[in-house]
């Protein structure tokens, strides 16, 4: 299963990763380019070679009055973040390489395709982000938080992921979401889990008031609302609860954050592969760099997500 972040068609090198952010902080950038550094890692390569080549790629050209750097701040974060979903569906594609994995093959199987759904999801609402069109966006950021609570728990239960790669028709694959995705149900896998090593994501607490929150407001777009009135840019940023398009993309962010940061937590063996993947010989060749830097691109994440937690934390 090919990557869809990956063009068929060699693009044109016009863009870069700096080229690409104007406006955005410069510590934000100067952290970003250090943490790859320091991995070892190729930042520009890499970057080309995911978001540079998304099917609907463009640069975010935010208005020059714009004083603030947290719009551009926050796209720099959920491409980040983009990367790193890129980096593990390229290390699916190559798990048959190693001799043996510390995963079960279904849970492979089953990572490499809701990875591949991701990054098509990813694709698009990036687009749509560019082109603030908020009720689509707000239909997909939901879809990816519930793929982000199925791949955690296709790690967390290696039985459930046998039954998903089982489902040989549209029927099984519908009764299979309704029976162990939908109504939050893989969430609830997550939550217990999380709460067996220590970790809070249960029903109670701010974090979890706003996480159904706003789940319940990203609901609205999946059916018409009368009492869902259009935003219009007149209105005050303030006088809205929820700020469409940029909201979607930062709990996007959020939730990829969160998939990386978990599963490096509730599945040790997943880390296990993906430092084989970097270490097999068959695999040490330049289209396999992606793949190779999994586990690396992965830490990259995880800091990115503590530095913003600690950074919302300070106020």
């Amino acid at each position: 299963m090919n990557s869809p972040v990956l063009n068929e068609m060699a693009f044109e090198r016009t863009s870069s990763f700096l080229s690409s952010y104007p406006g955005a902080s410069p510590q934000l950038i100067a952290r970003t380019q250090q943490l790859w550094s320091a991995k070892g890692l190729d930042l520009e390569c890499v970057w080309l070679q995911t978001i540079g080549s998304l099917r609907g790629f463009r640069v975010f050209d935010t208005p020059r009055t714009d004083v603030s750097s947290a719009p551009m701040d926050a796209f720099l974060l959920f491409d980040q973040a983009v990367i790193w979903v890129a980096s593990l569906h390229s290390a699916s594609n190559c798990v048959e390489a190693l001799p043996e994995t510390q995963l079960d093959q279904a849970q492979w199987s089953s990572l490499q395709a809701v990875t591949y759904r991701l990054l098509e999801q990813l694709d698009a609402i990036r687009l749509l982000f560019l082109t603030d069109l908020p009720i689509p966006s707000m239909q997909i950021a939901r879809s990816i938080s519930e793929d982000a609570d199925m791949a955690l728990a296709f790690l967390i239960r290696r039985k459930l992921a046998r039954r998903f790669i089982a489902c040989g028709s549209t029927e099984e694959a519908n009764e299979f979401w309704r029976r162990h995705i939908a109504g939050g149900r893989a969430f609830r896998v997550v939550a217990d889990k999380l709460y067996e090593v220590g970790l809070d994501y249960g029903a109670q607490g701010d974090y979890s008031d706003w996480r159904r929150n706003t789940l319940a407001i990203l609901g609205t777009a999946a059916h018409t609302s009368f009492r869902r009135r259009p935003i219009s840019k007149s209105v005050a940023p303030g006088d809205v609860q929820f700020n469409e398009t940029r909201d979607c993309l930062e709990f996007v962010t959020l939730r990829l954050h969160e998939i990386c940061a978990y599963s490096s937590v509730l599945q040790g063996r997943l880390l296990q592969d993906l430092d084989a993947i970097r270490t097999e010989r068959s695999l040490q060749h330049d289209k396999y760099v992606l793949a190779a830097s999994a586990a690396a691109i992965g830490e990259i994440t995880i800091e990115h997500w503590r530095r913003t937690v600690a950074e919302e934390s300070s106020g």
